[in-house]
């Protein structure tokens, strides 16, 4: 486990190296996430840039909590379990790539938004398992363990208020979260844009 973890790093200060090294005009993010459970809640901070000054494309990497995060579909493996209410928190950082569509129009309204698509991978941060020795002589089962890496999509609508701030609202979806399922989240949020900005 060790070992997954400090090649994730790895991979990550990889990463972090490449782009921050084209890096013009850094835009951070903060979002508050309403999952599709009735208790859980979260938030994401998030830092990007765009891909060799070409507006359309971007990188994130952002790291997400998600709190009171139940798995979809305990009762399969035990109905007492199920009902007895496990919930978690989760932990990730996501590694995403994006794309940005801008509306062409006279309209200065229309002209202030723009449309995103991401693509990406989650890679969890945190463990999240019963344990029953030494009360029960059986294995602890685990849910999801760090290093896990896992698919996750997201649209969202932004609207410009400055050259560097905007608010957002959009979907963010993991198709399978390792044994949690599919988790899904409503998120709104704020970008603020700094640093040398080339092209604007």
């Amino acid at each position: 486990m060790a070992k997954n973890l400090q090649y994730i790093a790895q991979m990550l200060a990889l990463v972090m190296i490449m782009v921050f090294g084209n890096a013009h005009a850094l835009e951070s993010s903060v979002q508050l996430h309403k999952v599709d459970q009735d208790k859980s809640f979260g938030y994401s901070l998030s830092i990007g840039d765009e891909f060799f000054n070409q507006k359309a494309f971007n990188w994130q990497v952002s790291y997400n909590r998600l709190e009171n995060v139940a798995i979809s579909d305990l009762d399969e493996t035990s109905d007492a379990w199920d009902k007895a209410g496990f919930d978690f928190a989760i932990q990730t950082i996501d590694l995403s790539l994006g794309y940005r569509y801008y509306p062409k129009s006279y309209d200065k309204f229309i002209s202030s938004l723009m449309v995103e698509f991401q693509l990406g991978a989650a890679v969890n941060i945190s463990e999240h398992k019963l344990v029953f020795r030494p009360d029960f002589d059986r294995d602890d089962i685990y849910f999801a363990e760090q290093g896990d890496i896992n698919p996750v999509i997201s649209i969202s609508l932004q609207k410009s208020f400055t050259k560097n701030s905007a608010m957002h609202i959009g979907v963010k979806h993991y198709p399978s979260y390792s044994d949690f399922g599919s988790i899904s989240t409503l998120f709104i949020g704020f970008n603020y844009r700094f640093g040398r900005q080339v092209g604007y």
